[in-house]
């Protein structure tokens, strides 16, 4: 009995590794697909980001840095600096702010 619990749990701990990497692959295409409709149709874009979290939520994924800093989490917009958003480098204390124009929240990234 010992043995078929192993070999089942293998199975499972591959079954999860590959759903996490399927989901990664398609948060990645959905956020490419939302950075190439930002600028021309913001709906979608929106939708896009939407459909991200979702996956991403319900697979328990983690967004990288660099996805995560671009998204607002209050409206669900990509943010892209000059279109959609605002930077304002605070030097003495070590911040980038990212203001979303849509609705006013502000993001603050840290950086050495």
């Amino acid at each position: 009995m010992l043995l078929f619990g192993t070999i089942f749990d293998d199975y499972l701990e591959g079954r999860r590794a590959l759903t996490e990497r399927i989901a990664k692959e398609r948060i990645s295409i959905l956020f490419s697909l939302a950075e190439e409709r930002a600028s021309s149709e913001p709906g979608l874009a929106k939708s896009y980001i939407r459909i991200l979290e979702r996956i991403r939520r319900h697979y328990h994924v983690r967004l990288p840095k660099r996805m995560k800093a671009r998204i607002c989490h209050n409206c669900s917009m990509i943010l892209v600096p000059g279109l959609n958003c605002k930077v304002t480098v605070a030097s003495s204390s070590k911040i980038i702010i990212y203001r979303c124009m849509a609705c006013g929240k502000e993001k603050h990234i840290v950086y050495k």
